[in-house]
């Protein structure tokens, strides 16, 4: 494996690292950052065609055991190396290729259930594309308004769970369609979800944090978590994953 020394923070590499902590420069390269042992481990070992390089301070790390000769080794020093360790973790990044999303088209829905996400903030993202990996949806559809799923934040949360699930690219909720099949949103001012039977295909659509759901979508059937009274609301993400949850432990009863 050949290693590239990175000395100097002039180094254009360099320079294309710190651009991606960002949704302008994860666009524009088609690369995002990887951080956290166990996923790097993971992602290269189940997926070695997503990843582009690794990044790392010490050539004794384990994880180059994973490496093939088509994966770059960027060796940097201490000082460069902190400056993309964005989470302080001391270990391997793994720089990875972005997939490119398929445009979604609302006219044709998959056998089961498809996640609309609009969440803006990255940490929501990546733990409900990581639930929705995990319960088995059809695809992601990532709205307009939603934060990018590989930015730093979504991509430490999520980690495999991006690429074992299809993404696409969507409209914004003001112009998500409700005619095109069944939709069911999440609100708090929706009926109990307990005891409510899932169609068999259909799109869930969380909303907004903050805002909650445009006009249009709230006359769809909404479903609510019941919660103590007291209690305002719980995160976004999470009560997203309980609606899958039940929609997936109800699938053969």
């Amino acid at each position: 494996m050949k290693v590239k020394e990175i000395t100097s923070a002039d180094n254009p590499e360099f320079n294309i690292f710190l651009k991606l902590t960002r949704a302008r420069g994860i666009k524009k390269h088609g690369l995002a950052l990887l951080s956290r042992p166990r996923q790097v481990r993971e992602v290269l070992k189940d997926f070695p065609d997503q990843c582009a390089g690794i990044i790392l301070s010490d050539l004794k790390e384990t994880s180059l055991e994973f490496c093939t000769e088509d994966i770059s080794i960027y060796h940097l020093s201490s000082n460069l190396f902190r400056q993309v360790d964005l989470f302080d973790t001391g270990q391997p990044i793994l720089l990875v290729r972005v997939p490119r999303f398929t445009q979604w088209h609302d006219d044709v829905r998959e056998k089961g259930c498809t996640l609309c996400i609009p969440f803006q903030d990255p940490s929501n993202v990546g733990a409900v594309i990581r639930s929705a990996a995990a319960f088995g949806v059809s695809g992601i559809v990532m709205l307009k308004e939603a934060a990018h799923p590989f930015l730093p934040k979504s991509v430490r949360v999520a980690g495999s769970a991006l690429f074992r699930i299809t993404l696409f690219q969507g409209p914004s909720l003001d112009e998500l369609k409700v005619s095109d099949g069944p939709v069911v949103t999440l609100s708090q001012d929706g009926r109990d979800i307990g005891g409510y039977r899932f169609p068999e295909t259909f799109c869930l659509v969380p909303g907004l944090e903050g805002p909650g759901l445009p006009a249009h979508l709230r006359a769809t059937t909404s479903l609510t978590i019941p919660m103590e009274p007291g209690v305002e609301s719980i995160n976004a993400a999470l009560a997203t994953g309980i609606a899958l949850y039940l929609w997936r432990s109800r699938l053969n009863s």
